[in-house]
């Protein structure tokens, strides 16, 4: 009875060192596994009504549509992998745009500058098919808008020009016009002035003649 009771109690002992030295191997597993499930986390990208995207290791808040769920580094390994190494500046606005709306300007300008905030090419791609989508049409008649004013903007402003340039013919033509008649009138006046014989009346006729004349010429 001794001698079984001691094997009960070594087989005990034994029993309770093997789920010891099992736990301590389970721990220093779970330790190597820490670090790689630490630096991944699950990333939202959310997108609001303006179109306008943003990234987040929580859910999306009410009223933001969610555009990607996915799970990678955390958002400074993120940044450090997926920034570009310099800065890249987006390409200017499209001088149509200023006739499309708010939305799709928005959009447009998002699209434009994704890359140079490190946008995840999933989530530009779904910005493009969104754009195609609701703003592709708004656009071509946007253009179509801009170059129809451009053209009505340049046929104005050449009819402008002609008018200008006619009016100025027609001043010329009067000024040169003038001068002729204001020559023949001082001729008129010289030979008028010379004479020695005339009468009252044409005396006052001349005084009138070339009060005309001053009024007209002289300046």
């Amino acid at each position: 009875m001794q001698m079984q009771n001691h094997l009960l109690a070594r087989t005990a002992r034994i029993r309770h060192g093997l789920r010891f030295a099992g736990a301590g191997l389970l721990l220093a597993a779970l330790h190597c596994l820490a670090p790689s499930e630490a630096s991944a986390q699950t990333r939202y990208t959310c997108r609001d009504d303006n179109g306008n995207n943003y990234t987040s290791s929580r859910a999306c808040p009410q009223g933001m549509k969610t555009t990607s769920v996915s799970a990678g580094p955390t958002a400074s390994e993120y940044r450090s992998e997926r920034s570009p190494s310099r800065s890249v500046s987006s390409s200017p606005a499209p001088d149509h745009q200023q006739y499309m709306s708010e939305r799709c300007r928005t959009l447009n300008e998002t699209m434009r500058s994704a890359y140079s905030r490190g946008t995840k090419a999933d989530v530009q791609e779904g910005m493009r098919r969104e754009y195609n989508r609701d703003c592709r049409e708004e656009e071509s008649e946007a253009s179509s808008r801009y170059d129809r004013e451009r053209r009505e903007a340049r046929l104005q402003q050449r009819d402008e020009d002609r008018q200008a340039q006619q009016a100025q013919q027609a001043s010329q033509a009067n000024e040169a016009r003038r001068g002729q008649q204001c020559a023949e009138s001082r001729r008129i006046l010289n030979i008028k002035k010379a004479r020695t014989d005339l009468t009252e009346g044409e005396r006052n006729d001349l005084k009138r003649f070339e009060d005309a004349y001053l009024a007209r010429c002289a300046r």
